[in-house]
């Protein structure tokens, strides 16, 4: 297999994969997933600031909260 191809299929492989991720998080049990990871980020975010108050920590998740938000505005869900 050329470079070229392997290029080629590689790209149409990731396109899939995008595609794919897509279609699965706009469907109820992918809206649940979502829901799940984000309540799971922030009840982190709660028990760290409640039991330590390390500023890289709360960075970390409030980070992690905005990607996931982020992600699933780009993805409309």
């Amino acid at each position: 297999m050329s470079t070229t191809s392997k290029s080629i299929f590689s790209f149409l492989a990731g396109a899939a994969t995008v595609v794919a991720a897509g279609a699965f998080l706009s469907s109820k049990n992918g809206k649940k997933v979502t829901r799940t990871v984000a309540d799971r980020l922030q009840n982190i975010k709660r028990h760290t600031e409640d039991g330590l108050d390390s500023d890289w920590i709360n960075e970390l998740s409030d980070s992690a909260i905005h990607s996931a938000k982020n992600f699933r505005n780009k993805m409309k869900l």
